[in-house]
């Protein structure tokens, strides 16, 4: 799908967004008022997941619920972003700018474009979900997620 060139540790790496897929999916709907999308309160995470036996593939989490408890509306979404590389990668590469910015920011678009289209085929206003910004997300706190 994308493809980024990484320059780290003087090594090079071609990084390439093999697919999205969405993990859980909650949706309850109290009201038949297609606007009961408009207000919501927001939960967001983000994390990193590596597989021990494949040093050039990882995976990016994210974990979203959206609620207007007045309404009875809620969403929740976990998706996975598979990643691979074209060559090996080390530590330092996990605890890269690349893994905690960039990769999200790349795959963010996929969940964001799902939650819009679920909401509108579902029959009420799309829910556009403004853009994160995955480096105050990183300097905060960036969760490793352990399968």
């Amino acid at each position: 799908m994308i493809f980024q060139a990484l320059r780290l540790h003087n090594m090079s790496y071609q990084i390439r967004l093999q697919h999205i897929q969405i993990t859980e999916l909650t949706l309850t709907a109290g009201s038949f008022d297609k606007g009961t999308t408009n207000e919501l309160e927001t939960a967001f995470g983000v994390g990193s997941w590596f597989d021990d036996e494949s040093r050039n593939s990882f995976a990016i989490t994210f974990d979203l619920s959206l609620e207007n408890s007045e309404k009875g509306f809620f969403i929740r979404v976990k998706s996975t972003a598979h990643f691979e590389t074209d060559k090996e990668f080390d530590e330092g590469f996990k605890d890269s700018s690349f893994v905690k910015i960039s990769a999200p920011a790349i795959a963010f678009p996929y969940l964001r474009t799902f939650i819009s289209n679920l909401t509108l085929n579902s029959g009420y206003e799309p829910i556009i979900l403004p853009s994160f910004n995955f480096v105050k997300i990183a300097e905060e706190k960036f969760n490793k997620v352990d399968k």
